[in-house]
């Protein structure tokens, strides 16, 4: 109510589309206000609609999502428009108008919970305290698992999926995570590298086609790459593999988002002094550092959950190498030997000499203060990166 104001008949939350509701028939359930600017993007509202959905389905919590708009300067025809057109895509209650929010509770929203321009999600208890300042990072690890959406929670999944990567790594797609439930190797691949992704998949179809009693799903997971690049590569892996799946490209922005806030979510949970997750955090980080590289690769195994990951000159040579040391394995199994193969060529200089950015598309309010490469023991450069696309807002 020291938000939006009394229930009255000109102050009310409304569904998209057909039905108003009072503000205090809310009063026993968890509030989550999602606050953002019109110009929300279309994957973010996708996505909190799939985990609405899931927790009011599923899970069939007691919470309820609030869309909070905030805009500044004068109403246009225009911003109307918008307006009427993301509302109508979201399933939960919205504030009745942007003009109704004032300016002190934009004032409140930017000082006290930190909105600048990312969305944020403030979760309030039915008590309307103050649960979880921005539960966005959380909500993109867990999704729905994450409720009541408190650090409480937090912490007790980081502390009970810690030694699961690969598994979380893959859950956030159902198809992905039946691969390794099905016994299936998945080998995680990116960058706009043309000639090495040819190479790459024929290589790997050489040695799965020797070693028969193992089978891998090669998956494109692109970079943080415009997407038209994603698409050219895409096609290239069309022409050269129809068995080579790629995600589509929602779902490749999902998981280098997801990805992000798997970083976040761990750098807010644990303390620096706190290594109860320090292997956990490195390898998320060199996941991350890959956004940028012209070639990367990630195996991921359904028995131990091990991920095999490195740039892609590394792996590469590994595949291309196998008849070489392929007859080692009689001592050690593929993936263990595999691993150590990887890292073997790292320290002789092939992609350890690959500098790692780690580039987090947040505002500064979420930056993690300190990174340490995962590459090395090295403190990392802290840059801020401005970047513009040229590409209209998908809802235009």
């Amino acid at each position: 109510m020291a938000l939006f104001g009394p229930p009255l008949e000109s102050k009310k939350l409304k569904l998209s589309k057909d039905t108003d509701l009072r503000t205090h028939t809310l009063r026993y359930e968890t509030l989550l206000l999602i606050i953002s600017r019109l110009d929300i993007p279309l994957d973010e509202i996708l996505f909190l609609k799939d985990t609405y959905v899931e927790l009011k389905t599923s899970v069939k919590q007691e919470c309820e999502f609030i869309w909070v708009p905030i805009h500044d300067g004068p109403w246009t025809t225009s911003l109307e428009e918008r307006y009427t057109k993301v509302s109508q895509m979201m399933p939960w209650y919205t504030v009745e108008h942007p003009t109704f929010i004032t300016e002190e509770t934009k004032k409140f929203v930017r000082d006290v919970w930190k909105f600048y321009r990312k969305p944020i999600i403030v979760v309030l208890d039915w008590r309307g305290r103050v649960k979880y300042p921005n539960a966005i990072h959380l909500m993109y690890t867990w999704g729905a698992k994450a409720f009541p959406f408190t650090r409480v929670r937090e912490r007790a999944l980081w502390m009970t999926e810690a030694t699961r990567l690969g598994s979380l790594v893959l859950s956030f797609d159902p198809d992905l995570s039946s691969m390794l439930e099905a016994q299936k190797w998945v080998l995680l691949y990116g960058g706009g590298d043309a000639e090495w992704i040819q190479e790459f998949i024929a290589r790997v179809h050489e040695v799965t086609t020797v070693k028969s009693d193992i089978y891998i799903e090669l998956i494109y997971v692109g970079n943080n790459t415009e997407s038209e690049q994603i698409q050219r590569i895409k096609n290239v892996i069309s022409a050269v593999s129809p068995q080579s799946h790629s995600l589509i490209l929602r779902k490749i922005r999902y998981f280098w988002t997801r990805l992000e806030s798997l970083l976040i979510s761990l750098s807010q949970t644990f303390s620096a002094s706190d290594h109860t997750l320090d292997p956990f955090i490195q390898e998320v980080k060199k996941l991350l550092s890959y956004a940028s590289a012209n070639s990367w690769a990630c195996l991921i195994t359904p028995s131990s959950d091990l991920m095999i990951h490195s740039h892609g000159d590394a792996m590469l040579q590994a595949f291309t190498e196998y008849e070489v040391w392929k007859h080692h394995l009689h001592t050690q199994d593929f993936t263990k030997f595999f691993k150590t193969y990887i890292e073997q060529l790292e320290r002789r200089g092939g992609s350890g000499h690959h500098c790692s950015r780690i580039i987090l598309n947040i505002d500064n309010k979420d930056a993690v203060v300190k990174l340490t490469c995962p590459q090395c023991t090295h403190v990392m450069e802290k840059k801020v990166q401005y970047i513009c696309c040229h590409v209209d807002n998908e809802l235009e």
